[in-house]
C-alpha cells in the first residue's frame, strides 16, 4: 500500500491521505507487488474457480497492480480516488467484463456480486464512521461470499494511516446473514522485527451468506 506526504492541519482524513498519496506518484504499497501480491492473487483465483463464483466486486482496488494478477472474467473495481479509477479504466481496457467505478459512482447505483472482496483496506480506515460505512457497503454487495484480507484486532498502527480493527466483531454484531466459512494464517506472517515489504500482519477470512431462514 514513500515520497514524503505533506501533513495537513486538522484531523486525519483517510480520503485525503490516499488522494495525496496517489497524486504524489506513490502506489498502493508492498502488499500489491511481489510475493504478497502473488499469494493473495493465487488464493482469490483459486476461491473463485473452486466455488464457481461468477462475479467479483473489490472495495478499494488501489493502483491496480494486485488486480492485474486476477484471472476471472467479471470484475468490478471500486476506489475512492478518481485518478486511480481513471488509470485502471485505461490499463484494463482490453479486459471485457471488467469495470471500474469511484465510490461516489457506486453509491449512486449500488449492486451485488457473488463475491465482495476487501484486500489490505480495513486497517487503513482510521475514522470510526468511515470504517462502519465501508463495512456496511461491503456486506450489502456480497451475494454469496465476503472475503477479507486484513488484521483482525483492536490496536493502534505504527503509522498515522493505520488502525487495526477487529472487523470480525463488527460482522458478528451487524451482519447476522453471514457465517464464517474459513480463516487462514498467512504463510508470510510478519514476525517481530520482520520486513513489512515481504511479510504482512494480514490474513484471509471468508464469510458465506447463510441460506434463507438459517441461523
Amino acid at each position: 500500500m514513500w515520497k514524503k506526504l505533506t501533513r495537513r492541519s486538522g484531523p486525519f482524513r483517510s480520503a485525503d491521505y490516499w488522494q495525496e498519496r496517489y497524486r504524489s506518484g506513490r502506489g498502493s504499497g508492498a502488499g500489491s507487488i511481489g510475493r504478497l501480491a502473488a499469494y493473495k492473487a493465487d488464493f482469490v483465483n483459486d476461491l473463485v474457480s473452486g466455488q464457481g463464483i461468477a462475479s467479483v466486486i473489490e472495495f478499494g482496488m488501489g493502483d491496480g497492480d494486485q488486480a492485474s494478477l486476477f484471472r476471472f472474467p467479471d470484475y468490478t473495481g471500486l476506489d475512492i480516488v478518481p485518478q486511480v479509477v481513471a488509470n485502471a479504466r485505461k490499463r484494463f481496457a482490453d479486459r471485457p467484463g471488467w469495470r471500474f467505478e469511484t465510490l461516489a459512482e457506486y453509491r449512486a447505483a449500488p449492486s451485488q456480486r457473488d463475491l465482495a472482496l476487501s484486500l489490505d483496506v480495513i486497517y487503513h480506515l482510521v475514522e470510526d464512521e468511515v470504517f462502519a460505512d465501508y463495512m456496511t457497503l461491503l456486506v450489502a454487495a456480497a451475494g454469496r461470499f465476503l472475503l477479507v484480507y486484513s488484521s483482525n484486532r483492536e490496536a493502534a498502527g505504527g503509522a498515522g494511516h493505520v488502525r487495526h480493527r477487529a472487523y470480525s466483531a463488527w460482522m458478528a454484531a451487524n451482519a447476522p446473514a453471514f457465517a464464517v466459512a474459513g480463516s487462514w494464517e498467512n504463510p508470510f506472517a510478519l514476525a517481530e522485527g520482520g520486513d513489512p515489504q515481504v511479510s504482512s500482519f494480514a490474513h484471509f477470512r471468508l464469510y458465506q451468506r447463510r441460506a434463507e431462514g438459517a441461523r
